[in-house]
């Protein structure tokens, strides 16, 4: 492009027309031509203002940062189109980058020729003005569009988040909350909500239950939902340690209090201190050490072994057991006044030969936790094998429930579902129906509960619930007359 090029270009600018010839000669003396390839930067934001561009040829994209690491688009320039122009004002550093989109020429223009040309003539001066004005206009209704949109995309995520935390939170509830203790039965909704009760206070809580029965689940349940949450949940199995290790973990040592001690330790009532301390078994604590759990119930006062220090813990105390304490304390294994200290909030958590009613939803919600681990599908029983298991004792309770899952899982061929009376264990398959009591109806009830939760989540739909049992439609049909259900759903379309 020549001399005579760039003058005639000028010319046809909107405000430069306006001025002379000999004052368009003289601004293109003293600017200078520059050709850009595409991608490459003509002007950076933060850079100083050194100067005004023309487009001569070929498009730019003018950006401008909106935040840390986003960028928005305010213009494309064009021919004839001014880059730069508010390097007349100041020469403060650029507020947009400017690159080029194709092969882009641009006349550079020093602000301090532009403006004697421009201030000679008041009509082009005006127009100079007026184009400045639109182009703040324009990039203050970029900026601020921009960040509308961000806006709005940022209250979309958290909208997104919100919904997340809500799942979330409904999981940790199911996982680790009071629902994680399954049963719709009456027994496991008074447990549930004495527990809730429980949570809300900061007195010593007592479990009473036999072993498998959840007592560990609904202590991790109340300190969730307590004001200690945030703190730690200690737990000590009693049952499982001398005494003298006992002692140790529970109140911490100094170093060289004993053999092996090469330095010090705090105690568990230590690490609990503004949460929650779990006393699994307590009824196997020695009495020996009773004197020291009641001193630190009584007072917060700890020492660690070998140690003449005091030291004060705030621990919200939970103690479980299988033992009839009060029993214990007739015979003298356990301390009366102990057990007036931590029996404060009593909970007694039921048997699951006590609440057969539950033992459909155990089995769901049991099998499909234990599917997502081994990655598996939920496992189907048939019948026959629904009958053993409502028949069995269940002696280990919940445990022994889930202990029998996992076993099946192992033994079951990877494209297995159905369970037939014949895989489950031999202490099942044997269990003696006579020894039940009332088993014919509680076999009944497990029936009607069992195919009422299939109906109800498959909407009423009688086809989609077998499937869900893994039995034939007709087989569904023939046990809901037996035990005298009426045919739900049919009214409503899916499954007569």
């Amino acid at each position: 492009m020549d001399r005579l090029d760039v003058l005639d270009r000028l010319a046809r600018v909107p405000f430069l027309r306006r001025l002379p010839p000999s004052r368009l000669d003289r601004l293109v003396s003293e600017s200078e031509l520059r050709v850009l390839e595409p991608r490459e930067v003509l002007v950076a934001e933060g850079e100083p203002a050194d100067r005004v561009n023309l487009v001569l040829e070929g498009e730019a994209l003018v950006s401008k940062r909106v935040g840390a690491h986003e960028e928005v688009t305010i213009a494309v320039r064009g021919p004839g189109d001014w880059l730069g122009e508010m390097a007349l004002i100041d020469e403060g550093p650029r507020s947009a980058t400017v690159t080029a989109q194709q092969r882009l020429a641009v006349l550079e223009i020093p602000p301090r020729a532009f403006a004697e040309a421009i201030g000679s003539t008041p009509e082009a001066a005006l127009d100079l003005l007026r184009v400045v004005t639109a182009r703040l206009r324009e990039s203050d209704q970029a900026v601020i569009a921009a960040l509308s949109a961000k806006a709005e995309a940022l209250a979309d995520e958290n909208r997104r988040l919100l919904r997340d935390n809500r799942r979330l939170a409904s999981e940790l509830d199911a996982s680790s909350g009071f629902e994680s203790f399954v049963g719709e039965s009456v027994a496991a909704r008074r447990v549930r909500e004495l527990a809730r009760r429980a949570a809300a206070s900061p007195l010593p809580v007592l479990l009473l239950g036999e072993t498998g029965t959840g007592k560990e689940i609904l202590a991790r349940a109340i300190h969730a939902a307590s004001d200690r949450a945030r703190r730690a949940f200690v737990s000590i199995n009693c049952a499982l340690l001398g005494e003298a290790l006992l002692e140790s973990e529970l109140f911490g040592h100094a170093r060289g209090a004993f053999t092996g001690a090469t330095s010090s330790k705090p105690g568990l009532v230590e690490v609990a201190d503004g949460g929650t301390l779990f006393l699994d078994e307590i009824g196997d604590m020695p009495r020996s050490l009773q004197g020291a759990l009641l001193r630190f119930l009584e007072r917060g006062e700890s020492r660690r072994v070998g140690d003449t220090r005091v030291r004060h813990s705030d621990v919200r105390v939970i103690a479980a057991t299988h033992h009839d304490l009060d029993a214990a304390v007739e015979t003298g294994a356990f301390r009366r006044d102990l057990l007036y200290r931590l029996d404060v909030l009593r909970i007694e958590i039921p048997p699951l030969r006590a609440r057969r009613d539950d033992l459909p939803l155990l089995l769901e919600k049991l099998s499909q936790r234990i599917a997502r681990k081994a990655g598996r599908s939920p496992l189907v029983f048939t019948p026959a094998a629904l009958d053993a298991l409502a028949a069995h004792d269940f002696p280990g309770n919940v445990r022994e429930l889930e202990n029998e899952l996992q076993r099946l899982y192992a033994v079951l061929g990877p494209d297995e579902r159905e369970v037939p009376p014949e895989r489950l264990s031999r202490r099942i398959r044997e269990s003696d129906p006579m020894a039940q009591g009332r088993y014919g109806d509680a076999l009944r009830a497990f029936k009607i509960q069992l195919l009422e939760r299939a109906l109800q989540d498959c909407g009423g739909n009688q086809a989609a619930a077998a499937r869900r049992l893994g039995v034939h439609r007709s087989n569904l049909a023939r046990m809901m007359r037996e035990l005298g259900m009426r045919r739900a759903g049919a009214s409503r379309g899916g499954g007569a």
